[in-house]
């Protein structure tokens, strides 16, 4: 056996698919059919249901992944580790965000990537249960979410409180108009993001605590879309962290929304336990002493 082996089996977990998870570990499908198949022989189990070039575990593989995943982390772990030590930091910091925190991620990893040359980002924007998920499955090595309710199993930093701003052309709201009610929001012709997004979840709370139910027509899983439909007459719910340095559709406003006061924690989480990866531990260090609500343009105080 041999972490190669781990590493296929895992990729092919990931990807239910032969030719994508041998381009993801960029070796060709026969190697990767023949390490897997090795592995079960030495096993003495089979772990992969085939079919054709799909693939799916069986009870015995999906009981086996997380032990592979897991040495795969650390075998990583173990690489990054001694370019540290060689005072050459490496490899590739893989974060999840929160459609709400993108414009965070940027703020986030700047401080690390200025002080290790050698390390790489990748960012991706997916729902805050997917972050979690993907951490403890060692997929991810960071994540941006909601932390008021501090999630099981991981290690919380708390970075910012997020506030919400209703977005809505400018004709829909009497100029002199500085804030509104969360019972507003129900009277508008309303898009948001869809249910599974962490960020719609606490729309939904802060409308239940005045009082009301959202119903959105138009229901979008980005930030980006939502803005869009504003600019063709909609209004939406929306952080003014992400709207921070963003240029507006003419005719837009950004109102605040009150009653109830709605400002939700936003931090960085790791997978939990003693053992903390380099990457890891180099982005909490780099994170000491850096005020993330004012780099932010102190949208998120």
């Amino acid at each position: 056996m041999n972490l190669r082996q781990l590493e296929y089996l895992s990729a092919l977990a990931r990807e239910g698919h032969f030719g994508r998870a041998a381009a993801a570990c960029h070796v060709s499908q026969p190697a990767l059919s023949t390490g897997i198949a090795r592995l079960e022989e030495e096993l003495g189990l089979e772990l992969v249901r085939r079919g054709g070039r799909t693939a799916a575990l069986t009870d015995e593989g999906r009981a086996v992944l997380p032990w592979a995943q897991g040495a795969v982390a650390a075998g990583a772990s173990v690489t990054a580790e001694a370019a540290r030590l060689r005072g050459e930091l490496q490899g590739a910091l893989r974060l999840g965000v929160i459609p709400t925190a993108a414009t965070a991620a940027a703020v986030v990893t700047a401080p690390l990537l200025e002080a290790h040359p050698g390390v790489r980002a990748r960012v991706r924007t997916t729902s805050g249960d997917r972050i979690l998920a993907a951490l403890r499955s060692h997929e991810l090595d960071a994540g941006l979410v909601y932390v008021d309710e501090e999630p099981a199993g991981v290690a919380v930093t708390r970075l910012y409180r997020e506030r919400l701003v209703l977005v809505t052309g400018s004709g829909r709201i009497a100029p002199g108009v500085r804030e509104v009610p969360w019972t507003r929001v129900t009277e508008e012709p309303l898009c948001l993001l869809t249910s599974e997004m962490q960020h719609r979840r606490v729309v939904d709370d802060a409308l239940e605590h005045a009082g009301a139910v959202a119903a959105p027509r138009v229901e979008a899983d980005g930030f980006g879309i939502l803005l869009d439909f504003v600019a063709a007459g909609w209004s939406t719910v929306l952080s003014r962290s992400w709207l921070a340095g963003r240029l507006l559709p003419d005719g837009v406003r950004v109102i605040p929304l009150v009653r109830p006061a709605v400002a939700p924690w936003v931090g960085l989480v790791t997978a939990g336990g003693p053992a903390v990866p380099p990457l890891v531990a180099a982005l909490r260090a780099s994170l000491r002493g850096v005020d993330v609500a004012e780099r932010l343009g102190g949208a998120a105080r």
